[in-house]
């Protein structure tokens, strides 16, 4: 649902997702529509409506503008879809959460457009981090000027649209509850529309092996600083630069004199839409009820990602510590 934009993106994995059988593309867009359907040889329909009446139609890929994934995605459960939806989740804590009930109450398999999870070296990182038990995660990515159409004062906008995913990377990682947030932010450094464009955040967690920290660093004036990921556990630890992660599984810190090996894998020439893995996973989760829905993001992780944005956005507005549950329970 969607052929512009990031719908683009969503079709060209559809169409190459193995467990996908991509049949028809939904767009009140006549022109982008149809020209998405006669690339891939496929139906176009022009309203939800319509598409729902194709009993050959199991799930959807929801990629349209933030402010109506909550409607879309309403439409869909109650259909009875299994759904993907871009990211974030909507456009409001309120529309989230009756997202993510619904979902919860219909029993189908709901997941989110996080799919820097299967790219090679977050996934390897992912399973490393089950080994060395995170203690520290740093994760800094930087980007350019981001278009007009990014630049307003909402929470989702700005540069807090491109480190959505870095906002879902550190939980991922970490395999622990997030409890509290704080962070420093600016606004309007290279633009006057009240965007957000520099942010620094810190994401506490709770759980099994003691307190975790997540560090969130980004900007629009770092294009071309390669991202950087640094994992310090208590067995090991991981970084991460451009498609190689070095690492090391040995007990931390070693000894004054202790030699200490380390390893480093390469995914250079490994690197693909990582999209595409995206939608096959969840494509065999919708299938087959045994196989499990992550690493793909799930609604809930979704309503989480969502709720540590809006509190990086209260806590660089206030200059205090958020805490989660509170927060949410505000919010309800």
């Amino acid at each position: 649902i969607g052929a512009g934009g990031r719908g683009k993106a969503h079709a060209n994995a559809l169409a190459n997702a193995p467990h996908v059988d991509f049949v028809a593309v939904c767009d009140m867009d006549e022109t982008a529509g149809r020209e998405a359907a006669e690339l891939y040889g496929i139906h176009y329909v022009p309203s939800t409506q319509e598409l729902y009446a194709h009993d050959d139609v199991a799930a959807v890929g929801i990629c349209v503008q933030t402010p109506t994934h909550h409607r879309l995605a309403m439409e869909a459960i109650a259909a009875g879809r299994h759904l993907l939806t871009e990211k974030p989740m909507a456009a409001s804590y309120a529309e989230a959460r009756e997202m993510l009930d619904a979902v919860r109450e219909s029993g189908l398999r709901a997941a989110l457009s996080y799919q820097l999870r299967f790219a090679p070296v977050f996934a390897k990182a992912k399973e490393l981090c089950a080994v060395i038990e995170p203690l520290q995660i740093i994760f800094a990515r930087q980007r350019g000027m981001l278009t007009a159409k990014y630049l307003s004062p909402a929470p989702f906008d700005g540069i807090m649209d491109f480190i959505s995913h870095d906002i879902d990377m550190i939980p991922f990682l970490a395999g622990r509850t997030p409890t509290a947030v704080s962070a420093v932010l600016r606004r309007d450094t290279w633009s006057d529309a009240g965007a957000i464009d520099v942010v620094s955040a810190q994401i506490e967690f709770a759980g099994e092996g003691g307190p975790c920290f997540g560090h969130i660093s980004s900007s629009m004036g770092g294009q071309g600083i390669p991202q950087r990921l640094d994992i310090v556990g208590r067995k090991g630890f991981v970084f991460a630069e451009g498609n190689t992660v070095h690492f090391t599984t040995e007990d931390n810190p070693p000894g004054p004199l202790d030699p200490r090996d380390r390893w480093a894998l390469s995914f250079e020439g490994q690197v693909r839409d990582s999209t595409i893995d995206l939608y096959d996973h969840w494509a065999a989760a919708a299938l087959y009820p045994e196989h499990c829905l992550a690493p793909a993001a799930s609604y809930e992780d979704g309503y989480n990602a969502l709720l540590i944005t809006l509190a990086i956005v209260e806590s660089g507005r206030s200059g205090e510590k958020i805490q989660l549950a509170d927060f949410a329970a505000s919010l309800a």
